[in-house]
């Protein structure tokens, strides 16, 4: 029997891909010129794709989706469509956009040091940038500040499109029980630093740590832990907001959507100096970055102090949010322009 099920699975034809979902319930329901397409898996992507507050589109397979898309699309009188990422079949999407006479554009959640370093990131980049040189999509953004102009100064149509703030539901309060809380949310992979951020906790005395999973370090068993899995977005970004502080000192990142979200909690987070979030503030740049991110005591020491000053943490942030929210809404506008 288990031979049986074995070469079912192997000869037995993929499942199709689930329909898209459309936040906005119905095409006749759709209001505005731009449609955002994002994949429904990937979660910084997917929340940054929703803080633009366009009708959004999640599909984990876009060239399947793609002749009904655009030809809902063209009904619907789209001018616009902005895929984030780079979802399965966004080149075939895409081509079909274009020539349907749909506007195109691109957003890129990824950062040079990725590139050199994982080739599907290098890849993906590749292909977007070959569709600008064959007229196919109009433009590309990027989230990580400098990487429009590098890629400008190639002679591609690249612009600096920084996510906005997210719009956060109501605190639903996680009760975590006794002691110091601190949340190391990010899936323990090289560039996201566990392992280092782990160790940091193993230097806050009565801390426990709360995580996705556990890196693959043995001696990292002894820190009190707990795993609390990939969760939904709805129901992880209320365990975010639960804790008394978030870690996301990283060693490479684009634009972060983990430090705005705790803090519209009101919960500080330690970020490391790899992206653009709060370089403009003097008080946040000092108290809620660090630039030692593989250094576990410098992470503990700049973890106790931002916890000691908190309440003066979190208000700079607000103000901050603010103010880069307007920044990255009109740089949003001009990208999706016509």
């Amino acid at each position: 029997m288990i031979v049986l099920r074995r070469l079912r699975r192997l000869f037995s034809p993929p499942a199709p891909a689930p329909a898209p979902r459309l936040s906005f319930g119905s095409w006749d329901r759709l209001t505005g010129d731009a449609l955002v397409v994002c994949h429904p898996e990937w979660r910084g992507v997917r929340a940054a794709a929703y803080t633009f507050r366009a009708p959004v589109v999640e599909t984990a397979d876009a060239g399947a989706a793609a002749p009904d898309l655009v030809a809902a699309m063209t009904d619907a009188g789209v001018a616009v469509v902005v895929v984030h990422g780079f979802p399965p079949g966004t080149d075939t999407l895409l081509r079909l956009a274009a020539a349907a006479g749909i506007g195109t554009r691109l957003v890129l959640h990824s950062s040079m040091t990725q590139h050199g370093a994982e080739p599907g990131e290098a890849a993906v980049a590749a292909a977007t940038l070959a569709l600008t040189a064959e007229g196919i999509l109009e433009r590309v953004g990027f989230v990580k500040e400098g990487l429009a102009e590098a890629f400008a100064a190639l002679g591609h149509p690249a612009a600096y499109v920084p996510n906005r703030i997210p719009d956060l539901p109501p605190l639903r309060r996680v009760d975590l029980g006794p002691g110091l809380h601190v949340g190391i949310f990010a899936e323990p992979f090289w560039r996201k630093n566990v392992a280092a951020q782990l160790g940091a906790v193993a230097l806050m005395p009565g801390a426990t740590a709360h995580l996705v999973r556990r890196p693959e370090v043995g001696y990292l068993d002894a820190v009190p832990a707990v795993e609390h899995g990939t969760l939904p977005w709805d129901r992880f970004v209320h365990l975010q907001g639960s804790v008394d502080l978030n870690l996301y000192a990283t060693l490479s990142e684009c634009q972060p959507m983990t430090p705005v979200e705790s803090y519209g909690y009101g919960v500080p987070c330690l970020v490391s100096r790899t992206s653009a979030v709060f370089r403009d503030d003097p008080v946040l740049w000092d108290l809620s970055t660090i630039d030692e991110a593989d250094n576990p005591r410098a992470i503990a020491a700049a973890a106790h102090r931002l916890l000691e000053r908190r309440k003066e943490a979190v208000a700079a942030a607000r103000a901050w949010m603010a103010a880069w929210d307007d920044m990255a809404a009109r740089r949003w506008e001009e990208f999706v322009a016509a």
